[in-house]
């Protein structure tokens, strides 16, 4: 696996397959970054694409490009600031809508496991940031520790620290 440094120089050079290899390596990280602070899978969807376009158009201006992480994650943060702003309308995907129930769960299970996941989420939305952070790309995408460290440019104690306090919190509700 080539090195980040190297991937960001090569990108800076034109070579769009390195840029491809960076979006692989990141767009988990930016789509469960950009659900921990706007809570909607759409929009964290929606963040994510806008911010690879947005760290495309921008990577030029990257000095250090080992400090690629940190640097993408506030291009991240920008765009869910300004999907946040913006006035939604409520929509269902076509895909849900044409969905038909399996014949496995009936409408009373489907509920329940409705009602279940709604109340996960909502007490994930409802922890301070900095924990809804680290717990969303843990939890939600499946991010180590050392990888939640290096993105979010905070040592590793502090990760374990935080997904701690936010286990316990969750318990308690």
């Amino acid at each position: 696996m080539e090195e980040l440094g190297v991937l960001v120089a090569r990108t800076q050079s034109g070579d769009l397959d390195a840029y491809g290899e960076i979006v692989r390596r990141f767009q988990d990280m930016a789509y469960g970054y950009g659900y921990s602070i706007l809570g909607d899978f759409s929009a964290a969807e929606d963040a994510a694409q806008e911010s690879f376009i947005q760290a495309y158009k921008e990577l030029a201006n990257l000095r250090e490009p080992e400090a690629f992480p940190g640097w993408f994650r506030r291009i991240v943060y920008t765009q869910c600031a300004m999907i946040a702003r913006r006035d939604h309308v409520p929509t269902v995907p076509l895909d849900d809508a044409a969905e038909m129930p399996s014949a496995g769960a009936g409408p009373h299970e489907l509920a329940e496991q409705s009602e279940m996941r709604d109340r996960v989420l909502n007490a994930i939305r409802a922890l301070p940031e900095n924990e809804r952070v680290v717990t969303a790309l843990f939890y939600i995408d499946g991010y180590s520790h050392d990888d939640i460290a290096g993105f979010l440019e905070v040592p590793l104690t502090t990760v374990k620290s935080r997904l701690h306090t936010a286990r316990t919190r969750l318990k308690e509700r």
